[in-house]
């Protein structure tokens, strides 16, 4: 599977469209003339959710990936949705008009795949209206069995030799970040947030079968780019492997695991 294909992940991506709606039901609100911004949209699905919720006006998704924008666009869009390309960690990406221009800010998987967690904090927190709420999920250090994956199949013995050139994009949120029982963010905080809510949650989602679990976290992992296609099943036999190895996959293809919620408000 090519895994830069935005189609490829449009069809495989249940897992976070599913979290994403599931937490925005808990924590989100939705008022009468709200903005919203999508940081990190991927191919727009979870943007098109918000488009329709009673009192959205309008919602703004942006992502780094040019081909998954120009996807949002052709299949996910609506007349009170607009998409471009920018990079959460840069703020010379963020368009002027952006500054606290929404009423809530949402980012799903996202932040685990940013190194400057700050960086982009300080981004969305600049994007949001005083007051603005924002929601957030990502993975952690000290918790993510998908992250363990992603950095241990980097320099496992038999594929190490096709990965001398791999450097893992993934950078889990570290859990010292966590205070006051892991109830608030030294980061968010620092970065002119009040933390509404902050906490573990755990997560079954099922799959179904063999393939289509291999094609969801095929999506997810940039190594195959590396490998020869010819060896693609051999390496997901691995990765089945591992993640067996440490219950993130059950007999029945469920994913099992925990990520971390945050939802806060700009002071």
């Amino acid at each position: 599977m090519d895994t830069t294909k935005p189609e490829n992940y449009s069809t495989n991506h249940s897992f976070q469209h599913n979290l994403g709606i599931e937490l925005q039901q808990k924590h989100m609100r939705w008022e009468e003339g709200d903005t919203v911004l999508d940081a990190g949209c991927g191919t727009g699905e979870i943007c098109k959710y918000i488009s329709q919720q009673p009192g959205v006006a309008s919602v703004v998704g942006f992502d780094v990936s040019p081909d998954f924008i120009s996807f949002a666009s052709q299949h996910n869009s609506s007349a009170n949705m607009r998409y471009h390309v920018s990079d959460v960690s840069d703020a010379s990406t963020i368009k002027p008009e952006w500054q606290a221009a929404f009423s809530k800010v949402v980012s799903h998987a996202v932040l685990h795949w940013v190194q400057d967690k700050v960086a982009a904090l300080k981004v969305l927190h600049s994007c949001l209206k005083p007051g603005g709420e924002m929601l957030l999920w990502f993975c952690a250090s000290n918790e993510s069995k998908f992250c363990q994956i992603v950095l241990d199949m980097a320099t496992h013995h038999k594929w190490k030799t096709y990965l001398n050139d791999f450097e893992p994009n993934l950078f889990p949120w570290p859990s010292s970040d966590f205070v006051n029982g892991g109830h608030s963010s030294y980061f968010l905080e620092e970065c002119g947030f009040e933390v509404l809510s902050c906490y573990s949650k755990s997560y079954q989602q099922p799959f179904g079968s063999k393939e289509k679990w291999r094609k969801a976290i095929s999506t997810l992992l940039r190594h195959l780019s590396y490998i020869p296609q010819d060896r693609h099943e051999e390496f997901l036999d691995d990765v089945e492997k591992m993640s067996r190895d440490i219950n993130f996959v059950s007999d029945d293809y469920k994913a099992i695991g925990k990520c971390q919620v945050v939802h806060a408000r700009k002071l």
